[in-house]
């Protein structure tokens, strides 16, 4: 007898720690749904700035951008040419990709919150530049051209903290300096 009362005694501390996960479990999903409906909100809201024209850049002083072993291009982005809007959650840069026969330039910006890059505008070595005509946003995870997955790296390389912008140019300078890679979602 005493065999049975002792397997009954802990049911019902076995029933409370249930209880007491699955309350904390519902708990968890209402505070999820919640910031989810937040997020979504602040994504239906968002309003991209009036984009300024692109600035000039130099190609001496340019912070290297990590290119796959064997690639014939070196990428880099001139630090004074990175500007942050923390008001939009934008950073704009020029990246320059120097190859042994041009250099070119893009002006681009990264969405951290969103892990979003785009294109303003490109420049072939000598030209004027050319406004790009594909406003969308588009991921940066998934590239697979070489020439269009420095902005992932640029990223976690420094110019965003996780999913927030850094608060200054200078903060993402030295990040991208010294080579540190922050975790990026």
């Amino acid at each position: 007898m005493r065999a049975i009362t002792a397997s009954r005694t802990p049911q019902p501390a076995r029933g409370r720690q249930t209880m007491a996960r699955t309350l904390a479990a519902c708990l968890l999903a209402i505070g999820l749904g919640a910031h989810a409906q937040y997020a979504n909100d602040d994504i239906a809201d968002w309003k991209e700035d009036a984009v300024p024209p692109p600035p000039a850049y130099r190609l001496s002083g340019l912070v290297d951008i990590d290119m796959p072993n064997g690639s014939s291009i070196k990428m880099g982005v001139d630090p004074k040419t990175i500007t942050i809007n923390h008001a939009t959650g934008i950073v704009r840069y020029v990246v320059v990709a120097r190859g042994p026969s041009a250099v070119n330039a893009a002006y681009e910006g990264i969405r951290c919150a969103t892990g979003e890059f785009r294109v303003y505008a490109r420049q072939v070595q000598g030209s004027e530049w050319v406004t790009n005509t594909d406003t969308e946003w588009k991921p940066m995870r998934g590239q697979s051209s070489v020439v269009v997955s420095h902005p992932l790296q640029l990223a976690r390389g420094g110019m965003c903290n996780g999913s927030t912008l850094r608060q200054t140019s200078n903060d993402m300078v030295r990040e991208l300096l010294t080579g540190n890679q922050s975790l990026y979602n």
